[in-house]
């Protein structure tokens, strides 16, 4: 699910693989470089790892640890936060404001990949990005 390096970064957190993957997709798609993590440990094993700064983090605020998480990226550089929230919303991490929300698709009939990809588009222009493809 990663790119070059010379593409900006976006860190996807999320407990569900086939989520995590195919969000990550969508980002690469729009030329990004998605870096998938199943838990907030994970996400900081990979944060040790980078050379390069995180430009957007997206995750679910239910995970546990997401405010360790959060802190270790103030100190680092605090990136753009999105918040993928389940069907009818998620709590907000308390002291964190969200510069966008991405709500997870629920129910039938499946949401198309068309348009997930309007959906990413949309929040990477509400955060100040532009598609870099």
């Amino acid at each position: 699910m990663s790119g070059p390096a010379d593409r900006p970064s976006i860190l996807i957190v999320d407990e569900d693989i086939g989520f995590l993957w195919w969000l990550g997709e969508l980002f690469n798609d729009s030329g990004y470089r998605s870096i998938p993590a199943l838990s907030c440990t994970e996400a900081l094993e990979r944060l040790d790892m980078l050379t390069e700064a995180v430009d957007l983090l997206v995750v679910n605020p239910s995970l546990p640890g997401v405010a360790v998480l959060l802190e270790t990226l103030t100190r680092i550089r605090m990136p753009k936060i999105v918040l993928i929230l389940d069907a009818g919303g998620s709590d907000p991490i308390p002291g964190i404001s969200a510069d966008a929300t991405l709500e997870r698709p629920s129910g039938r009939p499946p949401v198309s990949y068309a348009e997930w990809r309007q959906k990413v588009q949309k929040i990477l222009t509400k955060v100040g990005f532009r598609a870099a493809s």
